[in-house]
């Protein structure tokens, strides 16, 4: 069985997270394959940075 794919982060997927206010399991997925991905840049590592201030914050709740 072959591990599904999950697009990049983007600027825009970020903001639907924080308009939203839910980080899915969709999206702990897409941070965790871009986090395994050797050629992540630092818009990337960045992005996920802005996800995981707003989990410790309390911003977003974290969906099963």
């Amino acid at each position: 069985m072959q591990t599904p794919t999950f697009p990049f982060l983007t600027e825009q997927i970020v903001d639907q997270i924080f308009s939203s206010g839910e980080l899915t399991r969709k999206d702990r997925q897409r941070i965790q394959s871009m986090l395994l991905n050797e050629s992540i840049g630092e818009n990337e590592l960045s992005l996920i940075e802005r996800v995981m201030e707003g989990v410790v914050k309390g911003i977003l709740d974290v969906l099963n």
